[in-house]
């Protein structure tokens, strides 16, 4: 990561575990400044997923390498913003994607996601490693991986936004 200290998500792998482990010490006002903090972060990831999304969006089908990377990516960092959020993990090492699958049980179509969020990631890797690939060895169409991001990060949208993230 980037980010310079101090930077919260520097503080701890888990910020949801830190704030609960340093609540007795801090004051109330203290306490919702750090909350305020990982909130902000969640609103930022999950800006930088529509980025990318938005960029799939509107790159011609002729590059479709390109767009199954960014819808991938797109939902990709909609899911850390949802992590971090729910569990207050935050993780930048590139095992994170083999998590691409896990959701909050409560989450809305939890089950579609949990399974074709997978498939595409296997897409991405093909997209964006394999030079022998034509698109017709993915397993979804450029128009199904839209599809299922533009479903994702609507119900992430709202998922966030009823729990109280000003998205």
């Amino acid at each position: 990561m980037k980010s310079k200290s101090p930077h919260i998500l520097l503080a701890s792998s888990n910020t949801r575990k830190m704030l609960e482990n340093i609540r007795y010490l801090l004051e109330k006002d203290a306490c919702d400044a750090i909350q305020d903090e990982i909130d902000k972060n969640v609103k930022e990831l999950f800006d930088l997923g529509l980025e990318h999304f938005h960029f799939a969006k509107q790159t011609p089908s002729q590059y479709w390498r390109q767009r199954i990377s960014r819808f991938y990516y797109g939902a990709y960092n909609v899911r850390r913003a949802l992590q971090l959020h729910y569990s207050g993990e935050y993780n930048t090492d590139t095992s994170d994607h083999k998590k691409i699958y896990e959701v909050p049980n409560d989450l809305p179509n939890k089950e579609i996601y949990k399974s074709q969020l997978v498939v595409i990631r296997d897409d991405r890797n093909i997209a964006d490693y394999d030079h022998l690939a034509s698109e017709n060895d993915l397993t979804l169409t450029q128009d199904e991986v839209e599809k299922i991001v533009t479903d994702f990060i609507g119900d992430v949208r709202t998922f966030l936004i009823n729990r109280g993230i000003s998205l």
